[in-house]
């Protein structure tokens, strides 16, 4: 960026991207609302619905594109008590009573610990779900809907309650904390299951990366090729099919064992897969690659956007056509005009 030409300060807003059949990635729309706001979640039902989840101002953000334009359903009042409050997870689940689901965190500067934040949407407005039984010391980093059953992932402190990974299994209405092996200064990042006996989840324990599976039973740590980093977005397509990034890695499950890819990424941070054979990684810098199921391509976010964009979170329909991939995160702009600009954005694409 030339500094000639920004004659300001720069700063960070949200940013949601698409892919669906057809056309080359485009904008599809300015700022989810007005103001300060980043996103860490995203979940699409079809190119009219498409939800996206983190925060604005210090409080929990949920907005809605129907495909002409975004829009924030009605929710709670935001609690006084809660400090950096925001959402880092949504999924839904369109014909089921509770049709979506996001999860967060705040600190609660009353009782001075971290608290979860859970959030169901009914159709018509979101509710807060003040019975986790969690209770306070954790917040959660993402959710996953399978089948009538959902799972919520995250971390504790050491401060404010049990260390370690942290998970909550609803089943038959209501949330219930799942019993997690100690793993010292573990903690989840995300969650992807493909059926109630076989749940992945990653993160990191201490610095390196961490993968766990839940078998219908208990969950368990899972042998996994080493990482610097952790690991912050899973996917998961069949029992022999899983994909798992974090900064420079990208892995894969075969049903037997999990093993590098060598993909064409260095600041990987969410991974989407509507097939085995159409497979995206998103990250820093606006980097993207692609998997065909045979081979890795490597390609750039496309203008405002381009190497100021920083891709979190992902989420993708089987069809192209009914829904693609869409993705959210942020990207740099300045506050006061010249390049880089352009207010939060939503882009629009399709397979290339």
């Amino acid at each position: 960026m030339n500094p000639q030409e920004t004659h300001g300060r720069s700063g960070v807003t949200g940013a949601v991207m698409a892919l669906s059949g057809g056309t080359p990635w485009q904008v599809v729309s300015p700022t989810v609302v007005e103001g300060s706001y980043l996103l860490a979640g995203v979940a699409v039902a079809s190119p009219e619905e498409v939800w996206v989840a983190g925060h604005a101002q210090q409080h929990p953000l949920v907005a809605l594109w129907d495909g002409a334009r975004w829009t924030v359903p009605p929710g709670p009042p935001p609690s006084a008590n809660h400090v950096g409050a925001g959402f880092r997870g949504i999924a839904l689940a369109p014909e089921r009573p509770v049709q979506a689901i996001a999860v967060g965190g705040a600190f609660d500067r009353v009782r001075g610990v971290e608290v979860p934040l859970i959030h169901h949407w009914d159709g018509s407005s979101w509710d807060a779900w003040n019975d986790a039984p969690l209770g306070q010391g954790c917040i959660l980093t993402d959710v996953t809907l399978i089948g009538e059953e959902a799972w919520a992932v995250g971390h504790g402190f050491p401060w404010g309650g049990p260390p370690g990974p942290v998970a909550l299994h609803w089943r038959e209405g209501n949330w219930h904390a799942a019993e997690m092996p100690p793993i010292a200064k573990g903690k989840l990042l995300a969650v992807s299951g493909t059926a109630d006996d076989d749940v992945w989840a990653v993160g990191a324990a201490d610095r390196v990366g961490l993968v766990m599976h839940y078998d219908g039973r208990s969950w368990s740590r899972v042998p996994s090729p080493s990482t610097r980093f952790p690991l912050t977005d899973v996917a998961a397509l069949s029992r022999s099919d899983v994909w798992a990034v974090g900064r420079d890695r990208v892995l894969h499950w075969d049903g037997r064992k999990w093993r590098k890819a060598k993909a064409p990424v260095t600041a990987a941070n969410t991974v989407t897969a509507p097939a085995p054979d159409d497979v995206w990684v998103a990250g820093g810098r606006g980097e993207l690659a692609h998997f065909d199921g045979h081979r890795w391509t490597s390609a750039s976010s496309p203008q405002p956007l381009g190497d100021d964009a920083v891709w979190l979170a992902s989420a993708s329909l089987p069809s192209p056509e009914t829904g693609g991939v869409w993705l959210a995160g942020s990207h740099q702009v300045s506050r006061t005009g010249g390049v880089g600009t352009a207010p939060s954005v939503t882009a629009h694409s399709s397979d290339p």
